[in-house]
């Protein structure tokens, strides 16, 4: 009789992700980058490397907000939204980053602007602050005289 021969093994399916090493979904950055059409075409390339970054930013913000809950006495259990939102403001680049991004939060935490600012635009925001400072309160001054 003739030898039947087997049919090969298939190759085991690996995500564009595993094939390149990474936890986040490249398949997910690729169809964002499509909906968004910022070119008629964009290299494959391309969403490997975005998905990279991405993970590399994130990784970045959760190991500082794991730093930040860690250094309370006693040290936090788990990460809140309050430990990101820290560790993303005291962080000079992340706040440079995050700096269009409104994060929700109900708690007070300084805001990052001696990060994203320089000198002369600081000086120039906190002069503009005291001049409308010192408007409203003329404003409110001269509004109660003339109710008199």
């Amino acid at each position: 009789m003739a030898d039947v021969m087997e049919a090969p093994a298939k190759k085991e399916i690996q995500s564009k992700a595993s094939r390149a090493g990474l936890t986040f979904a490249v398949s997910r950055v690729e169809k964002k980058i499509r909906q968004s059409r910022l070119a008629k075409r964009v290299g494959v390339e391309s969403y490997i490397y975005m998905t990279g970054v991405v993970e590399a930013v994130v990784h970045d913000l959760l190991s500082k907000a794991d730093a930040h809950a860690a250094s309370f006495d006693p040290p936090a259990k788990r990460m809140t939204n309050q430990h990101v939102l820290a560790a993303a403001r005291s962080d000079p680049d992340l706040a440079r980053l995050f700096s269009g991004f409104c994060f929700t939060s109900s708690s007070n935490v300084p805001k990052a602007v001696d990060h994203i600012l320089d000198k002369e635009q600081q000086e120039a925001r906190k002069e503009d602050k005291e001049r409308r400072a010192a408007e409203n309160k003329a404003n409110e001054n001269g509004d109660g005289a003339m109710d008199d």
